[in-house]
């Protein structure tokens, strides 16, 4: 099965090119094996220790570019990404070239490492580092060159194989320019694409919570506006439910925080227990304040209005950047309480702040 890739992963280069399927990585630990293989064979002259080092040393770097030149999804490729890739590459090659025993005649052993080479390059190139592609290629030429006449080769047998495998960078590289400018396009379309669902989600939203707060306006308002209307003389009970009401709308343009099915209950009852109670909200639109922080922080005002008896509470939520995210103030005729909510490890948390006692 190839790996889920959902909502704004969509529209990354890597993705659209298959860089971040499972069948991809096969086939490269596939590649890898069968070089390494390659390379274990038994060879005419036996290998000194210094070759089984470089050996190892050049196994080591290809198998980091390639894994480097598939890792992440900015595009094109980070210029530090890119670098590591083509100095792997190209130094992996050239240690795997001269680990190679002098008196190897065949092609196979010195070919496989440049198989390797040149995928990386391919690669490099779908990443948006086609220059830097075929400059690695370039500098593979040249060395196979060098190694060839150290090994009794000819100037044109060392570069000839290289040249014909550097050669298959052609096809990735018409990919990555004739491809690459649709699919940014495409990339384009749809990062738009998702940003107006949301826009329209939002909306949505928006308008259904406008709507329900309407009704729920309605319903408790339009009761005392008929009885206005129609000349009712309002008892005390009346009265507070109507002051209640007029609290509870305010608390919920400046207060919208806190307010909740829980809040409007407790301060319902606070308030008419003769508790003044003030709630202010003063964080911007976009404070990331998630539902399970939204709930400790209208739990702790619950709490609040709970234990007191008399006298005014003060909540407020603070705009982002401050040093704790709310704070909730009680002064009585005894004294000034206050406690603060902060994030700590990621939560959010109440803990007690300073108490001024009147003397």
């Amino acid at each position: 099965m190839e790996p889920t890739v959902t909502g704004a992963e969509t529209v990354q280069i890597p993705v659209m090119f298959g860089l971040r399927t499972r069948r991809l990585r096969v086939m490269l630990i596939v590649l890898l094996g069968a070089c390494a293989i390659t390379r274990m064979t038994a060879f005419g002259d036996p290998r000194q220790g210094w070759q089984w080092v470089l050996e190892g040393v050049g196994a080591v770097a290809l198998w980091a570019s390639v894994f480097t030149v598939v890792r992440g999804d900015e595009d094109p490729l980070p210029p530090a990404d890119t670098a590591a890739v083509a100095v792997l590459a190209t130094g992996g090659l050239g240690a795997a070239w001269w680990a190679t025993p002098e008196g190897a005649g065949l092609w196979v052993q010195p070919g496989a490492p440049l198989v390797v080479f040149a995928v990386v390059a391919g690669l490099l190139s779908l990443r948006g580092r086609s220059r830097t592609a075929w400059g690695s290629s370039v500098v593979a030429v040249a060395m196979a060159a060098v190694w060839s006449l150290q090994h009794g080769g000819t100037l044109v047998a060392g570069g000839q194989l290289t040249l014909r495998i550097a050669v298959s960078l052609l096809p990735s590289t018409l990919m990555a320019v004739l491809i690459r400018p649709m699919l940014h396009l495409t990339a384009v379309l749809e990062a738009r694409r998702a940003q107006t669902m949301h826009a329209m989600a939002v909306t949505s939203a928006t308008v259904s919570e406008r709507a329900d707060q309407l009704e729920q306006f309605d319903a408790e308002v339009r009761p005392f506006v008929q009885r206005v209307a129609d000349g009712e003389v309002f008892d005390e009970e009346s009265a507070a439910r109507a002051r209640l009401l007029e609290e509870d709308l305010r608390d919920s343009v400046r207060g919208r925080g806190w307010h909740s099915a829980l809040t409007r209950e407790c301060l319902a009852d606070a308030r008419l227990r003769g508790i003044a109670v003030r709630v202010f909200d003063d964080s911007s639109d976009g404070a990331v304040l998630t539902p399970e922080d939204l709930g400790v922080l209208r739990s702790g005002l619950a709490g609040v209005l709970a234990s007191v008896e008399s006298g005014a509470v003060t909540a407020r939520i603070l705009p982002s950047g401050r040093g704790c995210v709310a704070v909730i103030t009680t002064v009585t005729v005894d004294d000034i309480e206050r406690i603060v909510c902060s994030r700590d490890g990621g939560k959010l948390r109440w803990t007690a702040g300073e108490v001024v006692a009147f003397a």
